[in-house]
């Protein structure tokens, strides 16, 4: 029953390859009986690029980058003949003033999520779409709350305006007068009885 196999397994791996490495090996059968090529279904489109095309998308992604690269060496560069040129002290003072613009900048990054999931969540119970925390103001807590409030109360207005709008049909009708009043329901007793 522990009969250890001596012989390799034949795995078709090609059979996930791209390209045409499939075709290459005889031993590997890839067709199946279905010719799923003649069937061309939306799925199926592909396009296909010419080695000059591939040859300009890198061109221009590889244009890109240097471009991205050289201002951000350009950059580091002025800052470094900066540094150059100042003493020590103002060197430390430059730099503690980089970091702590860093680190608010960070802050300020934590508490916008940290409002927008809070204000997402709050304009849901409000029966708000989630959706329209983009209109809100992030600055603090008490702002992020005063936009909410306002939000609501300008949602709210256009709200009632349009089923005011909607409910609002055309002119009311005029009161019929009082003597045709009479004759019609004296008209109606008539064909009850059956006179």
């Amino acid at each position: 029953m522990n009969k250890i196999l001596n012989f390799p397994l034949k795995l078709q791996l090609q059979l996930f390859a791209e390209g045409e490495g499939a075709q290459d090996n005889p031993d590997t059968d890839t067709t199946d009986g279905n010719d799923s090529n003649d069937k061309k279904g939306p799925s199926d489109t592909k396009k296909t690029f010419t080695q000059e095309e591939i040859d300009n998308i890198v061109k221009g992604r590889l244009a890109k980058e240097r471009k991205n690269w050289e201002k951000e060496l350009s950059d580091k560069q002025t800052e470094a003949e900066k540094l150059a040129s100042m003493t020590e002290k103002e060197k430390k003072t430059y730099q503690d003033k980089k970091r702590e613009d860093d680190l608010n900048k960070r802050e300020a990054a934590i508490v916008k999520r940290e409002l927008t999931a809070q204000a997402k969540s709050t304009l849901a119970d409000k029966g708000l779409a989630p959706a329209l925390s983009d209109f809100l103001d992030y600055t603090d807590a008490d702002s992020c709350n005063r936009s909410i409030d306002k939000l609501q109360e300008v949602f709210q207005a256009a709200v009632e305006k349009a089923v005011d709008e909607r409910l609002k049909g055309g002119k009311t009708l005029k009161k019929a007068p009082d003597n045709e009043t009479q004759a019609l329901q004296a008209e109606i007793l008539k064909n009850m009885k059956g006179m």
